[in-house]
């Protein structure tokens, strides 16, 4: 379960076949030793040929840090702090870096009901998240596909009720979801190990092979407050 207000879209990603295309050297002779010094030339040749099409493959573009945008005040320094590092860990597929952004009381009972209801943990649904997020660079470029992603700009805000909404109203949904999803008496247990619950909104723009695009639009994510550390449930 994701703790973004709408879901990533995911894309399947097409595959595509190369075809190599050889040449070949019709001989009219009937000299062996004429067709051997030709065979030995065209595979000198071939060889050569194939060395200099062999590209090494670019590295990946390694996030070193991420420009945020906030009021400071709704949104202060160490909660965007937080932002930032997870956001950069998710880009670079840095698990350890993630993991450390995480509540670790929501890490420890996710985990669990990760592993006991699908075989797996927050590590492949780690995996699952950056994908989700190159795939929503993919989106906003109308589906081409997109090899490189730097995140430019990380706007941040404090989460508005709606209209209609009470204060806090988003929040508690959001954790009744878990509770319904892991269980009830997650939420209040969560409360129990933190000062409060947060939902913070964010607008996500990246360089995408070259061209900025908002990849990300009015997203939501929860985090908890202990004194002055954030840590994200997501």
């Amino acid at each position: 379960m994701s703790v973004l207000k709408r879901m990533l879209s995911v894309f399947a990603a097409a595959a595509m076949a190369a075809s190599l295309f050889g040449c070949s050297k019709t001989e009219n002779t009937s000299d062996s030793s004429v067709k051997e010094e030709s065979s030995a030339s065209e595979a000198t040749e071939n060889s050569e040929s194939e060395e200099e099409s062999e590209v090494p493959e670019e590295p990946a573009t390694v996030q070193k840090d991420i420009p945020l945008e906030y009021d400071g005040t709704d949104v202060n320094d160490n909660c965007a702090d937080t932002i930032n590092k997870y956001f950069t860990a998710i880009i670079n597929q840095d698990y350890d870096s993630y993991k450390e952004c995480l509540d670790p009381y929501y890490f420890d009972v996710y985990n669990t009901w990760l592993d006991g209801n699908y075989g797996y943990g927050m590590e492949t649904s780690f995996e699952t998240m950056h994908q989700n997020l190159m795939d929503s660079a993919v989106t906003a470029n109308n589906g081409n596909d997109v090899k490189d992603v730097v995140i430019t700009k990380i706007k941040l805000s404090k989460t508005e009720a709606a209209e209609g909404e009470e204060e806090g109203e988003a929040v508690a949904d959001y954790l009744g979801q878990y509770d319904s999803t892991i269980g009830e008496g997650f939420s209040e247990e969560l409360k129990n190990q933190c000062d409060d619950v947060i939902s913070v909104t964010f607008t996500m723009t990246a360089d995408c092979d070259g061209t900025e695009l908002e990849i990300l639009q009015e997203m939501e994510i929860l985090m908890t407050v202990s004194g002055d550390e954030y840590r994200i449930l997501g």
